[in-house]
């Protein structure tokens, strides 16, 4: 459905509440396709949402729960009764209950617990953190084993009737549940009957230990192109599969935080635009005070000069532009650094390499503007030495602002820092700083040539 469509049955739905019609409005909700169905739902308030979600048959409000944002779902659960919930979560796959569990108080996550029939599936879970490996795999999954034939083992897996979600890719494991090998779909079902499982099994796994950081995940996801990825325990066994959607998601949450720190808010922010006007402040305004505190210290840098300025008003009008490059050029190689850390391409035996490479780019784009820069200047103020002297502070500040750009992720991440969520701040401040002090001191030293 179009946007007009949705909005039409929102109101239809919403109209039908107002009538105490809960009946019209599940009806309603069952005419749309299950992300219209979701979409529309989140639109309501909590209490219609209380309401009609019940209505709605256990699979259907499951699918639903589990299709809304991660905060919506959790708010919604905490007001539904403990037996409701119950039901709806037994019917959702065991990583997006124990999703919902964890952000549900201590108590209500224990009555709801002893309520569930798919405990035992969920509960191990619940012992990881979220954005860990052991967090994001769902535990729920079929195993083969390397004498089966293939013939038995899609005998075993039709009378087991796995879920769809975590079956294009099967494990071979053996009696201790140590994993040994991966087996394809299509490879099953295409081999003889007779042949064994450890002769079509890949042996070669990547796989990554349950206690992964989602940032390592996003690295073996991208740099393997996987489509499923097995977690194990430190003895080898498997304990998990992380599925298709689920390593989506690690990458759109990894993408996300990373975007959010270059903005400098906090990297775990899952803020939108609907987001509660508290919270949105919260999270903002820190940092909008410690870039404060920066952007002082820069106009410090400038009150060192103020009798140059009061001599020659016209560098007022040029120190932005020597600052302004400078934090362009520093943006454009903290972003490159900071992705080549996240994907795992900047290694400590390449970063001499790589930071040595920023550092001819920072000399060969400093010389280009700091020459187009002065040429500008002259043909509009006819002033050549002030030409000279805005071509000189830009290369050097651009040349600064590269090797910035590449050694503050670099040693934040010696340091165990997330790169992406501070260096805005250090590299913004060494640009800034660095740009007004080199272009008014070189004004200072040379002002009688351009007054």
């Amino acid at each position: 459905m179009n946007t007009i469509q949705l909005e039409t049955v929102l109101r239809d739905v919403r109209d039908a509440l107002e009538q105490d019609d809960v009946q019209r409005a599940r009806q309603l909700l069952e005419q749309l396709q299950l992300a219209d169905r979701a979409e529309t739902i989140g639109d309501l308030n909590l209490e219609e949402q209380t309401r009609v979600l019940p209505s709605l048959p256990a699979e259907d409000a499951a699918d639903v729960l589990e299709y809304l944002d991660e905060d919506e779902a959790a708010q919604l659960a905490a007001t539904l009764p403990a037996k409701v919930l119950a039901q709806l979560l037994d019917e959702m796959y065991p990583d997006d209950a124990a999703d919902i569990l964890l952000d549900l108080k201590p108590a209500q996550r224990a009555q709801t617990l002893a309520l569930m029939q798919t405990t035992a599936q969920v509960q191990p879970l619940l012992a990881y953190e979220d954005e860990t490996a052991g967090g994001r795999m769902t535990s729920d999954v079929p195993v083969l084993r390397r004498w089966m034939t293939a013939a038995q083992a899609i005998s075993y897996l039709r009378g087991l009737h796995p879920e769809s979600e975590s079956q294009h890719y099967l494990y071979a494991v053996d009696r201790d549940r140590r994993l040994l090998g991966v087996v394809g779909l299509r490879d099953l079902i295409v081999a003889m009957p007779e042949t064994t499982i450890e002769e079509i099994m890949n042996p070669h796994i990547i796989s990554a230990p349950v206690d992964a950081e989602q940032a390592e995940l996003a690295q073996l996801i991208s740099r393997h192109g996987l489509s499923s990825l097995p977690v194990v325990d430190a003895a080898g066994r498997l304990v998990g599969v992380i599925t298709h959607d689920d390593l989506l998601e690690v990458i759109e949450d990894e993408a996300t935080s990373d975007l959010y720190a270059l903005a400098s808010m906090s990297a775990d922010s899952d803020l939108d635009v609907d987001s509660p006007l508290r919270v949105m402040v919260k999270r903002r305004l820190p940092w909008l005070l410690i870039n404060l505190g920066t952007a002082i210290f820069a106009a410090w840098v400038i009150s060192i000069f103020e009798g140059t300025l009061q001599k020659l008003a016209l560098l007022a009008v040029f120190q932005s532009v020597v600052a302004g490059m400078g934090g362009n050029a520093g943006t454009q190689a903290l972003v490159i650094f900071v992705r080549g850390l996240a994907l795992g391409q900047v290694q400590p035996r390449s970063a001499i390499r790589a930071v040595a490479r920023e550092v001819a780019v920072g000399m060969i784009n400093g010389v280009a503007v700091g020459v187009a820069a002065g040429i500008i200047t002259y043909l509009w103020k006819g002033q050549p030495y002030l030409g000279v002297l805005i071509g000189i502070a830009l290369f050097g500040n651009m040349l600064i602002a590269g090797v910035a750009g590449a050694l503050v992720p670099l040693t934040l991440r010696a340091l165990r820092m997330d790169p992406a969520l501070a260096s805005a701040v250090f590299v913004t401040t060494v640009t800034d700083a660095v740009g007004f002090a080199l272009f008014l001191g070189l004004a200072t030293a040379f002002l009688p040539l351009l007054l």
